[in-house]
Protein backbone atom coordinates (compact mmCIF):
# COMPACT_ATOMS: atom_id res chain seq x y z
CA UNK A 1 0.00 0.00 0.00
CA UNK A 2 1.29 3.40 -0.94
CA UNK A 3 2.05 5.94 1.72
CA UNK A 4 0.77 9.89 2.13
CA UNK A 5 2.20 12.37 3.61
CA UNK A 6 0.28 14.63 6.86
CA UNK A 7 1.82 17.80 8.40
CA UNK A 8 0.39 18.28 11.93
CA UNK A 9 1.10 20.49 15.00
CA UNK A 10 0.89 19.68 18.24
CA UNK A 11 -1.54 22.10 19.68
CA UNK A 12 -1.95 22.73 24.26
CA UNK A 13 -5.42 24.47 24.27
CA UNK A 14 -8.63 21.96 24.13
CA UNK A 15 -12.13 21.86 24.65
CA UNK A 16 -15.39 23.09 22.34
CA UNK A 17 -14.73 26.51 21.81
CA UNK A 18 -11.17 25.92 21.11
CA UNK A 19 -12.10 23.12 18.85
CA UNK A 20 -14.80 25.23 17.20
CA UNK A 21 -12.02 28.47 16.27
CA UNK A 22 -10.12 26.00 14.94
CA UNK A 23 -12.62 24.34 12.15
CA UNK A 24 -13.46 27.93 11.58
CA UNK A 25 -9.96 28.63 10.08
CA UNK A 26 -9.83 25.71 8.01
CA UNK A 27 -8.02 23.68 10.98
CA UNK A 28 -9.40 19.89 12.38
CA UNK A 29 -8.43 18.91 16.07
CA UNK A 30 -7.43 15.47 15.90
CA UNK A 31 -5.30 13.19 18.47
CA UNK A 32 -2.63 10.52 18.19
CA UNK A 33 -2.18 7.45 20.36
CA UNK A 34 -0.70 3.94 20.61
CA UNK A 35 3.18 3.32 20.91
CA UNK A 36 3.33 6.16 23.25
CA UNK A 37 1.50 9.13 24.66
CA UNK A 38 -1.27 10.66 23.63
CA UNK A 39 -0.91 14.13 21.78
CA UNK A 40 -3.79 16.39 20.72
CA UNK A 41 -2.68 17.94 17.14
CA UNK A 42 -4.49 20.10 14.80
CA UNK A 43 -4.19 18.87 10.95
CA UNK A 44 -5.29 21.14 8.01
CA UNK A 45 -9.15 19.61 7.30
CA UNK A 46 -8.75 20.14 3.22
CA UNK A 47 -5.93 17.54 3.37
CA UNK A 48 -7.36 15.22 5.27
CA UNK A 49 -10.76 15.31 3.06
CA UNK A 50 -8.53 14.65 0.10
CA UNK A 51 -6.45 11.60 1.99
CA UNK A 52 -9.85 10.30 2.46
CA UNK A 53 -11.66 10.39 -0.82
CA UNK A 54 -8.50 9.52 -2.91
CA UNK A 55 -7.07 6.42 -0.92
CA UNK A 56 -9.61 5.32 1.74
CA UNK A 57 -9.81 4.92 5.55
CA UNK A 58 -6.85 2.36 5.93
CA UNK A 59 -4.38 4.66 4.05
CA UNK A 60 -1.15 4.62 5.80
CA UNK A 61 -0.31 7.86 6.38
CA UNK A 62 3.26 9.60 7.23
CA UNK A 63 2.37 11.86 9.92
CA UNK A 64 5.06 14.77 9.94
CA UNK A 65 4.10 16.93 13.75
CA UNK A 66 5.46 19.87 14.27
CA UNK A 67 6.34 21.57 17.91
CA UNK A 68 9.54 21.46 20.09
CA UNK A 69 10.26 18.02 20.34
CA UNK A 70 9.30 17.15 15.85
CA UNK A 71 8.25 13.43 15.75
CA UNK A 72 7.98 11.56 12.19
CA UNK A 73 5.35 8.64 12.48
CA UNK A 74 3.36 6.25 10.50
CA UNK A 75 -0.27 6.31 11.46
CA UNK A 76 -3.90 4.72 10.65
CA UNK A 77 -6.85 7.08 10.67
CA UNK A 78 -8.97 4.94 13.34
CA UNK A 79 -12.09 7.36 13.47
CA UNK A 80 -13.36 10.51 11.73
CA UNK A 81 -15.72 12.80 13.71
CA UNK A 82 -18.60 13.52 11.18
CA UNK A 83 -21.49 16.54 11.90
CA UNK A 84 -24.72 15.03 11.27
CA UNK A 85 -26.62 17.76 10.01
CA UNK A 86 -23.33 19.92 7.69
CA UNK A 87 -21.46 16.45 7.32
CA UNK A 88 -18.55 18.04 7.71
CA UNK A 89 -15.21 17.06 9.90
CA UNK A 90 -15.29 17.45 13.72
CA UNK A 91 -12.22 15.59 14.65
CA UNK A 92 -9.90 12.72 13.73
CA UNK A 93 -8.01 10.09 15.62
CA UNK A 94 -4.72 8.84 14.01
CA UNK A 95 -3.35 5.39 15.52
CA UNK A 96 0.86 4.82 15.36
CA UNK A 97 1.58 1.37 13.49
CA UNK A 98 4.89 -0.54 13.62
CA UNK A 99 5.24 -1.56 10.12
CA UNK A 100 6.09 -5.42 11.34
CA UNK A 101 3.59 -5.79 13.50
CA UNK A 102 -0.28 -7.26 12.84
CA UNK A 103 -2.95 -4.50 12.40
CA UNK A 104 -6.88 -5.27 12.56
CA UNK A 105 -8.85 -3.59 10.08
CA UNK A 106 -12.43 -3.55 8.51
CA UNK A 107 -12.05 -3.30 4.62
CA UNK A 108 -14.55 -2.28 1.90
CA UNK A 109 -15.88 -4.78 -0.20
CA UNK A 110 -15.93 -4.21 -4.10
CA UNK A 111 -18.52 -6.72 -5.76
CA UNK A 112 -17.73 -6.96 -9.71
CA UNK A 113 -19.45 -8.83 -12.59
CA UNK A 114 -22.78 -9.38 -11.40
CA UNK A 115 -24.35 -11.58 -13.49
CA UNK A 116 -27.64 -9.60 -14.04
CA UNK A 117 -28.84 -11.55 -17.50
CA UNK A 118 -29.02 -15.09 -15.82
CA UNK A 119 -30.38 -13.71 -12.77
CA UNK A 120 -32.97 -12.09 -14.39
CA UNK A 121 -33.71 -14.90 -16.48
CA UNK A 122 -34.37 -16.98 -13.23
CA UNK A 123 -36.27 -13.89 -11.67
CA UNK A 124 -34.01 -13.54 -9.10
CA UNK A 125 -32.33 -10.14 -7.60
CA UNK A 126 -28.31 -10.01 -5.50
CA UNK A 127 -29.22 -9.09 -1.89
CA UNK A 128 -25.90 -7.37 -0.31
CA UNK A 129 -25.52 -8.42 3.17
CA UNK A 130 -22.17 -6.79 4.44
CA UNK A 131 -20.31 -4.51 2.62
CA UNK A 132 -16.95 -5.10 4.49
CA UNK A 133 -14.69 -7.61 6.63
CA UNK A 134 -12.87 -7.41 9.51
CA UNK A 135 -9.04 -8.34 8.33
CA UNK A 136 -5.63 -8.82 10.19
CA UNK A 137 -2.26 -8.07 7.83
CA UNK A 138 1.13 -6.23 8.08
CA UNK A 139 0.19 -2.70 7.62
CA UNK A 140 1.64 -2.55 4.25
CA UNK A 141 -0.61 -5.46 2.88
CA UNK A 142 -3.71 -3.65 4.05
CA UNK A 143 -6.04 -3.46 0.85
CA UNK A 144 -7.70 -0.83 0.17
CA UNK A 145 -10.53 -3.22 -1.22
CA UNK A 146 -11.71 -6.43 -1.38
CA UNK A 147 -12.79 -7.33 -4.62
CA UNK A 148 -15.59 -10.23 -5.02
CA UNK A 149 -15.90 -11.54 -8.52
CA UNK A 150 -19.68 -12.84 -9.15
CA UNK A 151 -19.32 -14.28 -12.76
CA UNK A 152 -19.94 -17.61 -11.35
CA UNK A 153 -22.71 -17.09 -8.88
CA UNK A 154 -25.95 -18.81 -9.73
CA UNK A 155 -29.42 -18.52 -8.74
CA UNK A 156 -30.14 -19.77 -5.35
CA UNK A 157 -26.55 -18.96 -4.30
CA UNK A 158 -25.56 -17.82 -0.73
CA UNK A 159 -21.81 -16.03 -0.55
CA UNK A 160 -20.50 -16.64 2.27
CA UNK A 161 -16.90 -14.52 3.79
CA UNK A 162 -15.12 -17.40 3.75
CA UNK A 163 -15.29 -17.84 0.12
CA UNK A 164 -14.16 -14.45 -0.05
CA UNK A 165 -10.57 -14.18 -1.95
CA UNK A 166 -8.37 -12.34 0.02
CA UNK A 167 -5.01 -10.78 -0.91
CA UNK A 168 -1.98 -12.24 -0.18
CA UNK A 169 -1.00 -11.34 3.52
CA UNK A 170 -4.35 -11.00 4.20
CA UNK A 171 -6.11 -12.90 7.48
CA UNK A 172 -10.01 -13.06 7.39
CA UNK A 173 -11.30 -12.70 10.87
CA UNK A 174 -14.81 -12.52 10.04
CA UNK A 175 -17.04 -15.45 10.58
CA UNK A 176 -15.92 -17.07 7.70
CA UNK A 177 -19.78 -18.32 7.87
CA UNK A 178 -21.58 -15.27 7.68
CA UNK A 179 -23.32 -14.49 4.71
CA UNK A 180 -21.98 -11.63 2.70
CA UNK A 181 -24.58 -11.82 -0.12
CA UNK A 182 -28.04 -14.02 -0.82
CA UNK A 183 -29.62 -14.51 -4.34
CA UNK A 184 -33.65 -13.82 -3.77
CA UNK A 185 -36.66 -14.54 -5.94
CA UNK A 186 -37.42 -11.17 -6.78
CA UNK A 187 -40.81 -10.05 -4.94
CA UNK A 188 -43.39 -7.87 -7.03
CA UNK A 189 -45.69 -5.79 -4.80
CA UNK A 190 -49.33 -5.64 -5.98
CA UNK A 191 -50.73 -2.58 -4.98
CA UNK A 192 -53.57 -3.28 -2.22
CA UNK A 193 -57.32 -1.24 -2.98
CA UNK A 194 -58.57 0.13 -0.07
CA UNK A 195 -62.34 -1.17 0.85
CA UNK A 196 -63.64 2.32 0.38
CA UNK A 197 -61.90 2.79 -3.07
CA UNK A 198 -63.49 -0.49 -4.32
CA UNK A 199 -66.63 0.20 -3.42
CA UNK A 200 -66.45 3.88 -5.21
CA UNK A 201 -65.14 1.93 -8.74
CA UNK A 202 -68.58 -0.40 -8.45
CA UNK A 203 -70.63 2.67 -8.12
CA UNK A 204 -68.90 4.08 -11.09
CA UNK A 205 -69.28 1.39 -13.06
CA UNK A 206 -72.86 0.96 -12.07
CA UNK A 207 -74.48 3.69 -14.10
CA UNK A 208 -72.73 2.13 -17.15
CA UNK A 209 -73.90 -1.03 -16.52
CA UNK A 210 -77.57 0.18 -16.34
CA UNK A 211 -77.48 2.43 -19.21
CA UNK A 212 -75.95 -0.99 -21.33
CA UNK A 213 -78.98 -2.68 -19.76
CA UNK A 214 -81.31 -0.09 -21.55
CA UNK A 215 -79.96 -0.16 -25.02
CA UNK A 216 -80.17 -3.65 -24.80
CA UNK A 217 -84.18 -3.66 -23.61
CA UNK A 218 -84.75 -1.18 -26.36
CA UNK A 219 -82.80 -3.30 -29.23
CA UNK A 220 -85.36 -5.99 -28.03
Amino acid sequence: MDTVKLVAQKRVETGKGQARRLRQTGKLPAVVYGRGDTEVLTVDAKDLLLIRQSGGENTIIDLEIGGDTPEMCSVILREVQIDPVSRAQIHADFYRLAMDELITVTVPLEFINIPEDRLKAAQMEVSVLTRELMVECLPRDIPNVIVVDLKDLQAGDVLHAGATALPRGVTLLTNAEEAVLTTSVITVVEEEVEPGEELAAVAEGAPEEAEAADETEDDG
